[in-house]
């Protein structure tokens, strides 16, 4: 089986798929649609970044949740060939005021991130900022960025399913830089 690590402290590796083998099973689809496979998958966060201990609760799980949007976007394109996914959250900023709606500019979700490609020169880094702008797409319907509080779990899976998103972009156009 493939397995995705997350990575806080220690690896925690997630086994996807019961006891079919995940690499086989996914990686068929992925080389029919030519998109980059991934191998694995890492995240870790500092949460001393988080400067609201109430806002450290929600962020608490960010490494295992984020871990997961990942797979769930990469289902299809597992492949122990494929590039690593390394992302280090190295910020988590939310409004000075916890309670205060996530429409302040201060609310935002930033990592750096490596892909690690094969090949000896193919690794490309980046930083991905995701203003909680950027996230309402992710709200549920009638549901606007003045409505929540950073402490929301509607914000808190807005934000990362935006993350998520903008990561799997970014290793798709890599893919297609390259060809």
């Amino acid at each position: 089986m493939t397995n995705f690590v997350v990575n806080t402290t220690a690896a925690v590796a997630l086994t996807l798929m019961g006891t079919a083998s995940f690499a086989d099973s996914l990686t068929t689809s992925a080389s029919a649609t030519a998109l980059p496979t991934v191998d694995k998958i890492e995240v870790t966060t500092e949460l001393d970044a988080v400067e609201n201990a109430e806002a450290a609760k929600v962020w608490a799980n960010i490494d295992d949740d984020l871990t997961a949007k990942l797979v769930d976007r990469l289902q299809g394109r597992a492949d122990t060939e494929g590039s690593d996914i390394v992302i280090d959250i190295d910020e988590v900023s939310l409004a000075s005021s916890f309670e205060q709606a996530v429409g302040d500019e201060k609310a935002y979700l930033k990592g750096d991130v490596v892909l690690r490609n094969p090949g000896p020169d193919d690794n490309e880094y980046y930083t991905l900022t995701v203003h909680a702008e950027q996230a309402q797409a992710y709200f549920p319907d009638g549901k606007v960025v003045t409505d929540l509080s950073t402490g929301s779990r509607v914000y808190y899976q807005a934000m990362l399913d935006a993350f998520a998103d903008n990561v799997i972009l970014n290793l798709d156009k890599s893919n297609l830089n390259k060809g």
